[in-house]
Formats: structure tokens, sequence, C-alpha cells
């Protein structure tokens, strides 16, 4: 029997429990969470006490409890309770779920009231109830991403002003080409939001409540601002423990194992493979790290361990009326990794071309692949709701296929009259076997 200790409670530490328990093993299992386990794994507040009461019959539970310094000649860890009191623990293997901590931006007022930012579910709780606080008017959110845009949309369904200011051209210019940010963009507009596109924030203005943000444009009142440019490892104390690389990210091989033996590491705070290039990159997604957490779990329990295969960044939202989903390579991420590809845009509609035009979507889709055909990436959009159909492009890229074998797969085809055809049944097919062919 192993005492196993697991340091988080977000996607990939969940995810290693869950495994671990699945077993059914008689490892003891202790696990470590910052924050309020009811919080981080979102329990109904009417059930909070049962879910704890379930869970603390497999796992002894410390939460409020933060790990603040890891003794590998001893196997302890030391940790500080929301006393302020120290402990200290001993492990046979250790596994760090550690996340990541929300960029602070460099100017002036970063400090004032009022100033928020994303750390973990309770952030994400609170962010809500200020959505319905009649005192908040005007909300400005620095960062045009996933996170910025859908809590932009939220403030203003709830009748605030809200200004989005973005050092890049289009919101969601990380995820999604040109293709498909300059149609939200407009979208997010006329849907009431302000755009101020290529601007950088130079300083947060007000005495000790935030009252307006000031950019190298213009200036902007605000109430709350809400900080959404990205996050950081939380990995600073951890140096001199564990390799870290030159970005403050703990260092793992191919099993997610440390440079000290009986710790591992995964989530927001490792690299690990992107399938398109084969290379290690940042992928902060909780499918990631979920996907990470269920592998690790495996293979602490066997002496045949699993090589992770690594994930394709696939992730989806809707904002403005859209439904979109990415997955691998885009134009701004090859550019980056230096990876050369081709590829083709096309906008068809969802249905056969007898159907209603109130029914007949159009769908956004481009495809990312070499000159050997091998698909590298995708992005699909519509106003109808067909985001599950990255996840067929998604396992095409993680299996290696090439662009024939995707046009010419086996997709059940049911033309009823009134019956959608998948986007991947008719049109989108059709393109991809001209592709093929030529």
């Amino acid at each position: 029997m192993a005492k196993i200790i697991i340091v988080g409670a977000a996607h990939g530490g969940r995810e290693t429990v869950n495994g671990l328990l699945a077993a059914n093993t008689d490892n003891e299992i202790h696990w470590y969470e910052h924050g309020q386990f009811a919080t981080a794994l979102d329990w109904d507040p009417a059930d909070a006490e049962k879910e704890r009461l379930a869970l603390s019959q497999q796992v002894t539970l410390f939460d409020q409890t933060t790990v603040t310094k890891i003794t590998p000649a001893t196997h302890t860890i030391t940790a500080r309770n929301q006393r302020g009191q120290l402990q200290t623990d001993h492990y046979d293997r250790l596994v760090l779920s550690i996340g990541s901590l929300p960029i602070q931006l460099p100017i002036p007022g970063a400090e004032l009231s009022g100033v928020r930012s994303i750390q973990n579910r309770a952030s994400i709780n609170e962010l809500k109830l200020a959505a319905k606080s009649a005192a908040i008017k005007n909300v400005v959110v620095i960062g045009g991403g996933y996170i910025g845009m859908n809590f932009a949309a939220l403030f203003k369904q709830t009748g605030k002003q809200v200004t989005v200011i973005d050092v890049n051209a289009r919101p969601f210019s990380h995820n999604l080409d040109s293709e498909f940010t300059q149609i939200l963009a407009a979208a997010s507009v006329e849907n009431g939001l302000q755009l101020k596109m290529e601007e950088r924030v130079t300083a947060i203005l007000g005495s000790t409540h935030v009252t307006a943000v000031h950019t190298n444009r213009g200036q902007y009142a605000a109430d709350l601002v809400l900080v959404a440019v990205g996050n950081r490892p939380n990995t600073a104390w951890l140096r001199g423990t564990l390799a870290l690389d030159s970005e403050g990210l703990i260092e793992t091989d191919d099993y997610f194992q440390t440079s000290v033996p009986d710790i591992y590491a995964i989530g927001d705070a490792t690299k690990v493979r992107f399938t398109p290039t084969g290379t290690k990159e940042r992928i902060a997604l909780g499918s990631a790290a979920s996907h990470a957490g269920r592998l690790l779990a495996h293979n602490l329990l066997t002496n045949q361990p699993i090589v992770f295969p690594g994930v394709q960044a696939t992730s989806a939202l809707n904002a403005a009326g859209y439904y979109f989903a990415a997955t691998g390579l885009n134009t701004q991420l090859a550019v980056r990794m230096h990876q050369p590809v081709l590829a083709t845009y096309i906008a068809v509609p969802r249905l056969v071309a007898a159907a209603p035009a109130r029914l007949n979507a159009i769908v956004h889709f481009k495809l990312f692949y070499d000159k050997a055909h091998r698909i590298l990436g995708a992005q699909i959009m519509s106003t109808a709701e067909l985001t599950a159909v990255i996840n067929t492009v998604s396992l095409a890229i993680q299996m290696g296929a090439t662009l024939e074998q995707l046009a010419y797969g086996d997709f059940f085809f049911q033309p009823g009259l009134s019956q959608p055809v998948d986007v991947l049944s008719t049109a989108s097919l059709q393109a991809l076997q001209t592709l093929a062919t030529n």
C-alpha cells in the first residue's frame, strides 16, 4: 500500500483522484486544496455536506490548506491551514496539479478595489454575483479571449455598459482565424459590446475604488474592471526543488514524472505533447488536465505505465449568437511554431438546398493540413449548434489521418426533407473530396 498526496482540486487533481478511487485499491490518499472543496468541485450547497462526508470515507481531505514546501529528501510536504498553522505530511507518491495564477497588469491602479481577475471557481462565482449588482453600471474587460468575452457577454446580459479592450485587432484572435473573428467582432458590437481593439491599457484610475481605465487612445468609465490577459504557472514556490523551464513551467517526461523521483505534475503548470506538431506545449485547458489526470492515475497504479499520447487543444464556446470550436493548429500558432501549413476555408449551408431559408444556417469551416495532406487543425462556426463536429477532426489529427481518409470516411446520411444533414456529410465533405483529388 502506498500513500499518495494530490495537491489541487481543479480538473487534473480531480481526475487523478477519481481514477485512483475507481481502481479500488488500498492506497491511502491525502488531497490538499488551497480553497474549499465544495467550491472547487462545484458541489450544490444543499448537498455539500453529504458530498464531503461520502468523499471523506475514501480520501483524507485538507481544504483551505496551502502546500508551501516540498522536501524530497524526506518525502514530506509542509502546508499552512486556514488558521495559519503549519503541518507536515509524508508521501510515497506526490501529484502536483497546482494550476496557474492570473497575470496582473504592471500598471498604476492595478491594486484598486473593483479590479478583478479569474483565479478559480470561487472568483467566477463572485463575478456572477457582481453581474447582478445594481451598483455596477460600467464594466471594462481587459482581454478579448475566451474568458474576457464570455464575461463581457454575461455583464451585457445583466444590463451593464461593457467595454472590451484588447491589443489584438479582433476578439478571440488567439483561438480563431480572421474569417471567424471578423464576424464575431461585428456581431458583438451589434449585441451592444463596445470593442476597443488594438489599444493598450496604461493605467487604472481611482482613489480607493476603480472609476475609469486609461489607454493609449482613450479613457473609459468603470465601476468594475476584469483583467483577463492570461495566466502564469503557480510555481514560484518550487524554484530550487523541481526543474522549471524558462517560463516557470514544471519539466516533466512523457509519464508526468518531474525531475525529482516520486513527484509528478499535470495541468496548467506543465507542458504536454501537442499532437499536430509532436512538440511539448503549454495547453491551459481543463480538458488537457483531465486527460492527463486520468492517465496519471493509471500510471501510478501499474508497473507498465502508458506514454501520454498528446492533445489537440480542442475547445468550444458560444458568443454573439454563434457557436464555434477549434482544434489543433491555427494560422497564428503555425506562424509562432514555424510550422508550414496549407489551409482551406469554406462557408456552406448547413442543410440541403431545398430546405427553407430560415433553417439554412451558414457553416464556416476552415481546415489546416500539410503538403502530405495530413490534417493539422480545424475551426467551425455557425449560428446552428454544430460544435461537436470538431471532435471528428480532433480524432483525425490524433490518428494522423489525411484529407483523403476524412473525406471518404463513412458518415451516416439520412436526407429527410425537414431534417438537418450533418455539415461533414454534405457540402464540406464534397469540398474535402475536391481537395483530396487535387
